[in-house]
């Protein structure tokens, strides 16, 4: 069998609460690499088509950075499931739905490999998340297979360039080592499991392919 990248307790361990506490702050990082992350987050949301009063899954929501972005998709009539192994990003979800006001928003701690996404959602999304569990492609079978005819998927995640050398592969890695990135992470590819598992699918890339959004359609 092969060796889980991390086990659930090392994952929270990791998005405990230093890291829960700064995480909004830590993607000044990401930025400052040029990396455009709410865009990144927008065409995600965007390819997933919502509309007025729909129900969309967050998996691995964390702190709740897109629940704003949802909640422009969906109005007040829609409903948000935050879903999340960290109880310490649960709290800064919470704090930021407080603050937004936002009352359509519910939370889960649970492991998104094994949270059962409900069949009438309209939709599921996931934005750095799913390719930090070893099951990313038991998580996205789940969801192809809950979701009904015509709802959509879509995730926003970081991959290995074809064309970068090592050297700059290892030097991201070791930038991002905060979040929990590590060098088996360069070997996960959730894209060919949303091909694979999708009806419809497409996919596009940015940052010199370091970045990319897909999208399917059940």
């Amino acid at each position: 069998m092969e060796k889980q990248i991390f086990s659930l307790d090392e994952i929270q361990e990791i998005y405990g609460n230093s890291l829960a506490t700064n995480y909004d702050l830590s993607l000044l990082l990401l930025r400052m690499l040029g990396l455009r992350v709410k865009t990144y987050r927008e065409k995600a949301i965007q390819s997933l088509k919502l509309k007025s009063g729909d129900t969309i899954v967050d998996l691995g929501c964390g702190t709740g950075l897109n629940f704003p972005l949802l909640s422009k998709q969906i109005g007040r009539k829609g409903t948000i499931i935050g879903v999340d192994l960290s109880e310490s990003m649960l709290q800064q979800a919470e704090n930021r739905i407080q603050n937004l006001g936002l009352d359509n928003v519910k939370l889960v701690q649970a492991d998104m490999s094994e949270y059962n996404i409900p069949s009438d959602s309209d939709g599921v999304l996931s934005t750095l998340a799913i390719s930090m569990s070893p099951d990313y492609d038991r998580i996205i079978k789940r969801a192809a297979h809950r979701l009904q005819a015509g709802k959509r998927m879509a995730i926003f995640e970081l991959k290995r360039p074809k064309k970068w050398p090592e050297w700059l592969v290892k030097a991201m890695i070791n930038l991002l080592q905060s979040y929990g990135v590590r060098y088996e992470h360069t070997k996960q590819t959730p894209w060919v499991s949303m091909q694979k598992d999708f009806q419809k699918f497409y996919m596009q890339e940015f940052y010199f392919g370091a970045v990319y959004v897909a999208a399917g359609v059940v």
